[in-house]
């Protein structure tokens, strides 16, 4: 079942499970990400700043930085709906290597709804991140909670 477009506007009650959402080649991680990204987390491990120490690693390049990569995916798929908010993060894993240049899609889908509490519902997104040769990159549980419809 596809969901509606990405940021809509719903409550609780007009999430389905199963719902999913895909951005097919949606992003390419450039050079410029990764030393952006560098100097923003002051993260410069060799792997992702050193030609060398890449091309002495059994990466074939310079891998780009977990967390960005999951940055970028979640800017893809994310529902920036304004009555929910992010309740964190669970299972995230960087499955393999992300090199500069690899192109990702992401795919975004609705495992989980339940009631949290009178005013929230609980809603639990799987996410899932590709390259171009559908080799899965990294994978998580978003945790959201979404304003439950007034009665």
């Amino acid at each position: 079942m596809d969901a509606p477009p990405k940021d809509t506007d719903r409550y609780f009650e007009e999430i389905e499970t199963g719902e999913e959402y895909v951005v097919e080649h949606g992003r390419t991680i450039t050079e410029a990400d990764v030393v952006n990204f560098a100097g923003i987390s002051s993260d410069f491990h060799p792997l992702h700043v050193s030609k060398v120490a890449a091309s002495e690693s059994d990466f074939d390049g310079r891998i780009a930085h977990g967390n960005l990569v999951f940055s970028v995916a979640e800017a893809m798929v994310a529902d920036m709906n304004p009555r929910s908010f992010s309740y964190g993060y669970d299972e995230l894993r960087f499955i393999n290597p992300v090199l500069v240049e690899t192109t990702i899609s992401a795919h975004r889908e609705v495992i989980e709804t339940e009631p949290y509490n009178d005013d929230l519902g609980r809603v639990v997104y799987q996410y899932t991140v590709e390259d171009e040769d559908s080799e899965t990159l990294l994978a998580c549980e978003h945790i959201t909670l979404v304003e439950r419809r007034p009665e």
